[in-house]
């Protein structure tokens, strides 16, 4: 007899065994009724999230087709009463155990514009999953299981709140206005659904099962499939999930859907150089601009062709930082003298920025633009 199946006869043999009439078989079937109806539906909506996520482009699809899948797996993997085959049952566990990290890339790699997974984001994915599947084999009343238990909750429950800070953090830059819209959906939806699975499961290994919680467990998951596949509805256009592009050929740039913004822009940023500000924000421009901050919203992401305002600041930045590294006049000026002066907060993100958008870093850039001179 399966662990699962052992678990839906104690749970119903505890049941029965109470004297309170609401605890008698039938209302125990319910339960498992609910909790195969609720899960079922939120296995629909994810896989139907999943098709939609496909049709996209980038690591952001990518992250978000193959975390719906593992939703699925923990979805079946929690139901009460579902037998699976052996393989079946090591799949759902091994995709159960993937779906924290895989949300913490999905996060990322949609919200962040500069995202790229690195060998520590693989790493970091491999050994919480491994470790996930490693401690569904064990006995949770076990010191060393209990503590490494805890140890995986508290690094998930990192995992979803860093997701979750970055979402919130770049909200106000974000230019695409459907993924500015999905942020607040996807805090308050994904990353507490995940917060709550993580210890919901902790109090189970800890207590004992409960049919009850794992009907209410199945429910917040329908709820937030829900809320993911309609929020992804929304913004199912290409637009929305693939990476910034590289730095565009002028003749290939969008053209600019305000000629008068754009004359307005061009002389603040390239007579009174307002990009050099650290403090500039997309609503400050918009008061200097006179214009409401949607249209400088709608100008700057649909003509310009950024999708967050720290993009395009940056790229008037290292417009003339470009330009100062070409001047021989200016070859004694230490680097960071020239990045600090274009507006740029440290060393680090103006070296990210430069190296991002030149393929090559400062110093050889300058090396370069000399000796073309010569």
């Amino acid at each position: 007899m399966s662990s699962r199946r052992r678990f839906v006869d104690r749970a119903v043999g505890l049941a029965r065994g109470m004297p309170f009439s609401a605890l008698e078989p039938v209302p125990v079937q319910t339960l498992l009724l609910l909790d195969a109806a609720f899960r079922s539906g939120a296995i629909g909506l994810m896989l139907l999230t999943a098709v939609l996520l496909r049709r996209a482009r980038g690591h952001a699809a990518r992250f978000g087709v193959a975390l719906m899948i593992a939703a699925v797996c923990a979805a079946m993997d929690g139901m009460a009463g579902l037998r699976l085959p052996f393989a079946a049952a090591a799949l759902c566990a091994i995709g159960s155990s993937l779906a924290v990290p895989l949300f913490w890339l999905f996060a990322r790699a949609w919200f962040d514009d500069g995202f790229q997974p690195r060998l520590v984001d693989a790493l970091a994915t491999l050994v919480f999953a491994g470790l996930g599947v490693f401690l569904q084999t064990q006995t949770p009343s076990l010191p060393l299981t209990r503590g490494l238990d805890l140890t995986l909750y508290v690094v998930g429950t990192a995992m979803a709140g860093h997701a979750q800070w970055l979402v919130w953090r770049g909200r106000e830059d974000d230019l695409v206005e459907e993924r500015r819209r999905a942020r607040s959906i996807f805090v308050l939806t994904v990353g507490l659904v995940i917060v709550w699975s993580l210890w919901s499961e902790a109090y189970v290994r800890m207590t004992g099962p409960s049919l009850v919680l794992g009907a209410i467990n199945g429910a917040v998951l329908a709820v937030a499939a829900l809320g993911v596949a309609v929020m992804l509805f929304d913004v199912r256009h290409d637009g929305a999930f693939v990476e910034a592009p590289a730095p565009p050929a002028e003749e290939a740039a969008p053209g600019p859907i305000d000629p008068d913004l754009t004359r307005a822009l061009d002389r603040l940023m390239a007579v009174e150089r307002l990009y050099r500000s650290p403090e500039l924000t997309i609503g400050g421009l918009a008061a200097r601009l006179g214009a409401p901050e949607y249209r400088v919203r709608r100008h700057i992401n649909g003509g310009l062709g950024h999708r967050n305002f720290a993009e395009y600041l940056n790229a008037q930045r290292l417009t003339e930082v470009r330009q100062a590294l070409a001047d021989r006049e200016q070859a004694k000026v230490p680097i960071l003298t020239i990045a600090m002066d274009a507006g740029f907060g440290s060393l680090v993100a103006f070296n990210r920025a430069f190296k991002t958008a030149m393929g090559e870093t400062p110093t050889d850039y300058r090396r370069r633009a000399m000796g073309a001179q010569t």
